[in-house]
């Protein structure tokens, strides 16, 4: 089986430790807060601050599923092989 390393790879170990980042930076200023340092970072945190976090999720999701769309071609190739290799038996067995 061949691996080959794709660009959103690293986009995920980037997008992942972005979000991390932040929400570690809201339990640590908000480790007090009533609401909670998810509720509390996203209700303090600026427009601009939101928006950049929901990019970088939105990216994070997109990896995610182009990581699917792989395994899901690399699972129908590997069945359509393994079907051919099957046929190719059959017709071997046919000629006795």
């Amino acid at each position: 089986m061949k691996i080959e390393v794709k660009h959103f790879f690293y986009d995920l170990f980037h997008c992942k430790d972005k979000i991390l980042a932040a929400f570690d930076e809201w339990d640590e200023k908000y480790e007090n807060d009533e609401r909670g340092p998810l509720v509390a970072g996203i209700h303090e945190a600026s427009t601009q601050e939101l928006v950049t976090l929901l990019i970088t999720i939105q990216k994070m999701a997109a990896g995610y599923q182009e990581i699917q769309d792989m395994i899901s071609t690399a699972e129908d190739d590997e069945l359509k092989g393994f079907m051919e290799d099957e046929d190719d038996e059959d017709d071997e067995d046919d000629d006795f």
